[in-house]
């Protein structure tokens, strides 16, 4: 139960297989560690969902949803609805209820953009020295990320040997799922190609002494700490498109820092809200 909201066992279930229809690799894990992820998940969601309902009326914030989901099943290598909708049946699932998670972001995002846009910085003059330095050959990574935070009753140092041992034995993906407080944990992590320009300078001089599929040591950020993996990378030519090339890289800081308050901001009402696991 959370507030005057009752999670059923069928709740349950359809989150356990929409993260698996996501996933498929979680059908490895054990039943006990896959139930503890799709709760943990359910439990987000429902969190958000309660502090939106106090703003928004969900049966007429539908704008963008057509093109949002279309964004979603095209991540997922899907080229039609229709594909996408057989997939989804295969799990007990049905579009609405993807449809309905996926306004719920929606207006997570859009509501965090309201609270904390004005309090973004951005150093707009240093963006434009690096891109006049840039080469017209690039790096471009394929990433995967994993965030955690630290409980109290917990040292980093034992955390991250927990995750390394768990990587170890169930795979980076799944890890993901089970350790990671990001929004790409759903999707076991995976970040996707970013090219040398959109990463800060820390994160990018430890990401160039990787090898493909090595990790970086826990790296502190601002909502915990994070830990990259590097699938893939390649060497790009890029033709130079000032003004194209800044508003990429103002938007991917502004996304950054709006990522680390939304972490920050449901963290803090998570602990004003009743939570009831029996």
């Amino acid at each position: 139960q959370i507030e005057n909201e009752i999670l059923t066992n069928i709740d349950f279930l359809n989150e356990k297989n929409y993260l698996i229809a996501l996933n498929n690799n979680l059908k490895s894990l054990p039943k006990n560690q896959l139930e503890k992820i799709a709760r943990e998940s359910l439990i987000r969601e429902k969190i958000k969902k309660i502090e939106l309902l106090k703003i928004y009326n969900f049966e007429k914030a539908d704008k963008y949803s057509a093109q949002i989901l279309k964004d979603f099943y095209k991540k997922l290598n899907f080229q039609s609805e229709d594909e996408f909708y057989s997939y989804l049946l295969s799990f007990n699932l049905n579009i609405s209820d993807i449809k309905e998670k996926l306004k719920i972001e929606t207006l997570w995002n859009e509501m965090i953009f309201k609270k904390y846009n004005n309090q973004i910085k951005i150093d707009k003059e240093k963006i434009k020295l690096k891109i006049k330095n840039q080469k017209n050959i690039i790096n471009e990574y394929n990433l995967s990320e994993i965030l955690f935070q630290l409980n109290s009753d917990e040292q980093l140092q034992d955390k991250y040997n927990l995750i390394l041992k768990n990587i170890k034995n169930s795979g980076f993906k799944n890890s993901a799922n089970i350790f990671s407080i990001s929004d790409s944990s759903k999707f076991g992590g995976e970040i996707g190609w970013i090219n040398q320009n959109q990463l800060n300078d820390s994160l990018l001089k430890e990401i160039e002494n990787l090898k493909i599929n090595q990790l970086t040591k826990p790296i502190q950020v601002s909502s915990g700490y994070l830990i990259i993996k590097l699938n893939n990378e390649r060497k790009k030519e890029k033709k130079l498109d000032f003004e194209k090339t800044f508003k990429q890289m103002v938007t991917q800081e502004k996304n950054r820092q709006l990522n680390q308050f939304s972490l920050i901001y449901f963290n803090k009402i998570k602990q004003n809200i009743f939570i009831s696991e029996k």
